[in-house]
């Protein structure tokens, strides 16, 4: 067929040629055979609980393997005998001394990933390193549509340089991973983080190329280096831009009208990429919105979805501040759910993940009390994945366990705990960045069954009630602090001291305040029900 490469024109990669071409910011070559020539055929994920499918000269990327233990042996020599030739991991700050070991016994390559990068963009990468080597001739219609690692390493080729595809917002969307190609500091940082590091100048450079209407010149760090950018368009739409790093002594004379040719195939295949994404997240939020929020049809989109567990557990995760959730664009909203959901698909392979307005939902098949266990933990594992690649604090409420077709309600108290959790944090009882962002009914107290009361009460009518409401009517006619001082008073256990402490008062001020409340309200603070009633309304009324 015109235009696609034959089996001629395709060579596969050897191992070393693999390594040289990961690049050594994302995946540093650890563990080498003495046969470095053999060939790589492609990559898969691996699941380290169930045997390997044979492939000979697969790479396998080993997610969630463990570096230690009695079978870790076992596995690596299961991977060799099945044709694998290399596996790449991530330690997550573990030895992993016993994997080398067991690498090196049984003659395969090794390669450790870095932890920040998501196993997704890994599996791009190493499907980039393995594709077969073309031979001279290769152009940009051989490409795959969507295939933007392909497209970055054909216009690298072209044009004897290092490419990047960014988007408008300066995230990285691929990246050339050709050997021995030049890399500065802010290539290598926006690998890393798969962003490009902001600064004033780099906002600068962005807006100067989306503004031309041609490529432009872009200054380096490094004399010995030359970087020049296109903006890709679709009509007067800015789609992204490809940036191209050259040694300025090897300066390529074409690479302008290389660039305006990468730019408009670009274009084509950021559409056709953003078109299926937008498509694959769509199709997933239609599944599970029915099983959040619709109980008549919980159970059908429980089926559709492939849940079979008697009973199942909501997870709502959310970015903090709050105040900065209104103002989050679709795209960011995106960016957050898909960040989730690959940690997800990587530590809780068997739940879904869902997202409405600012909130997305992760469904857990519940089983036994050590599974919930396992998956709290796994939870905290993705809060923190996804604050490391976002830069943001992220929250997650867990809900109570309910049956598929009361999945609402257990939706419904993950949305309560968050809201609880968000004012905790708020308020200074819980670090942003800690590893108690993730809550439940249980961890959070009696301050969520509390409100959870109230709520109940104030739904019916009985609360603020009538004495929290005569109180606040005088204060507000005397300009006086009644309310303020009662509350604080019962808050503080009936302790006048630690009141006016609270207050910023002298306690002579809350004795007289409290001597005066039997007289102006009718209440009895020293009777424990009328303590309890009148506490349970001030509560209320401060903690809306």
């Amino acid at each position: 067929m015109t235009g696609f490469p034959t089996a001629e024109s395709q060579a596969l990669p050897t191992l070393a040629d693999v390594a040289r071409s990961a690049g050594s910011e994302v995946v540093s070559l650890v563990e080498m055979p003495a046969d470095d020539e053999q060939t790589v055929a492609g990559s898969v994920l691996y699941d380290s609980t169930a045997p390997p499918a044979r492939f000979p000269g697969a790479v396998a990327l080993a997610i969630g393997l463990s570096l230690s233990g009695k079978r870790l042996r076992g596995k690596v020599q299961e991977l060799h005998d099945a044709g694998y030739v290399a596996i790449v991991y991530k330690s997550n700050g573990s030895q992993d001394a016993a994997l080398r070991a067991a690498a090196r016994e049984t003659g395969m390559a090794l390669f450790r990933a870095s932890d920040s990068v998501p196993w997704n963009q890994l599996a791009e990468i190493m499907d980039a390193a393995v594709a077969p080597h073309r031979q001279s001739g290769r152009t940009l219609v051989d490409i795959r549509p969507g295939d933007l690692f392909d497209l970055a390493n054909t216009v690298a080729a072209q044009a004897g340089g290092a490419i990047a595809i960014a988007d408008p917002d300066q995230s990285i969307l691929a990246y050339s991973t050709l050997p021995d190609q030049p890399i500065d500091e802010t290539r290598r940082n926006s690998i890393l983080r798969l962003h490009v590091p902001h600064s004033v100048q780099t906002d600068k450079d962005y807006r100067r190329v989306h503004a031309a209407g041609d490529a432009v010149d872009v200054a380096t760090e490094d004399p010995l280096l030359r970087r020049t950018a296109i903006a890709v368009r679709a009509g007067g739409a800015v789609l992204g831009s490809l940036w191209l790093l050259e040694r300025a002594d090897q300066h390529n004379e074409d690479a302008h009208r290389i660039l305006r040719e990468a730019a408009n195939v670009a274009a084509l295949h950021i559409l056709h990429k953003r078109t299926t994404y937008v498509s694959n997240l769509t199709r997933q939020m239609d599944l599970v919105q029915p099983l959040l929020f619709e109980p008549e049809r919980a159970e059908l989109a429980a089926i559709r979805l492939g849940i079979s567990a008697a009973s199942i557990r909501v997870a709502a995760l959310s970015v903090w501040p709050a105040a900065a959730v209104a103002a989050e664009t679709l795209q960011s909203r995106l960016r957050l759910f898909d960040t989730i959901r690959t940690a997800c698909a990587i530590r809780l392979p068997t739940a879904v993940c869902g997202l409405s307005d600012s909130i997305v939902y992760i469904v857990l098949p519940q089983t036994t009390e050590s599974s919930r266990h396992f998956q709290r933990g796994a939870i905290l594992k993705i809060v923190q994945n996804t604050r490391r690649l976002l830069g943001r604090p992220v929250l997650a409420a867990l809900g109570v366990p309910a049956t598929i077709d009361r999945t609402a309600e257990s939706r419904a108290n993950a949305e309560l705990v968050l809201s609880e959790l968000v004012r905790n944090v708020a308020e200074g009882r819980i670090p942003a960045g800690s590893d108690d962002v993730v809550a439940d009914d249980d961890s959070l107290g009696a301050r969520l069954q509390l409100r959870q009361i109230v709520s109940s009460l104030t739904a019916s009518g009985q609360l603020p009630g009538t004495h929290a409401l005569r109180i606040a009517e005088y204060d507000e006619q005397h300009k006086k602090s009644f309310e303020e001082t009662i509350h604080a008073y019962l808050s503080c256990g009936g302790n006048a001291i630690e009141a006016a402490k609270s207050l910023d008062v002298h306690v002579n001020t809350v004795r007289y305040r409290l001597s005066r409340v039997e007289t102006l309200f009718g209440l009895d603070l020293d009777d424990p029900e009328t303590r309890l009633l009148v506490g349970l309304q001030l509560w209320a009324r401060h903690n809306r």
